[in-house]
């Protein structure tokens, strides 16, 4: 699952980095950390989209009320397994569905936990040394999984 907006912001660090003649200095490392923050606020979007576009196929609107309250009460991490736990709670079918779509990729589930990872430490640590080009690899791969979650939630090749 592309993020356009995303796929836009790369493009436009990445040429304002060459441009300036900023890889590898304090700009490159800012910008690399905010473009992270994103990609992991998107993708923690997209989720909740999909659970949401599930949810809507109920017809009581305090019952859709309801289920959106519980998946953000329960919802916290955006790691593979959490995401995995949170199918869970639709049925079995689902975690396993995605667990067998993961099974095929692992280095997209590797990436995918390196950028959520990663975005913690921006949160929770000093300083992260990575290079845009490094998080834009993560991403590549990384947002595959939110193609798996998707087909397992909603079936096929929604």
């Amino acid at each position: 699952m592309r993020i356009p907006r995303i796929d836009q912001l790369l493009d436009d660090c990445e040429n304002h980095l060459s441009s300036t003649g900023s890889t590898g200095t304090e700009i490159e490392y800012l910008l690399t950390r905010s473009v992270l923050v994103l990609i992991c606020a998107q993708f923690e979007e997209k989720i909740r989209a999909t659970i949401r576009e599930k949810c809507d196929t109920v017809d009581d609107e305090s019952l859709r009320t309801f289920l959106d309250s519980c998946v953000r009460a329960v919802f916290r991490s955006l790691k593979v397994d959490e995401m995995g736990s949170l199918l869970n709670r639709f049925g079995s079918n689902h975690k396993e569905n995605f667990k067998e779509r993961i099974s095929v990729n692992p280095q997209a589930v590797t990436l995918y936990n390196n950028l959520v990872t990663n975005r913690h430490q921006v949160a929770h640590a000093d300083r992260l040394h990575m290079s845009l080009h490094e998080v834009k690899g993560f991403y590549e791969q990384g947002h595959i999984i939110l193609d798996f979650f998707r087909e397992a939630l909603l079936g096929g090749n929604a």
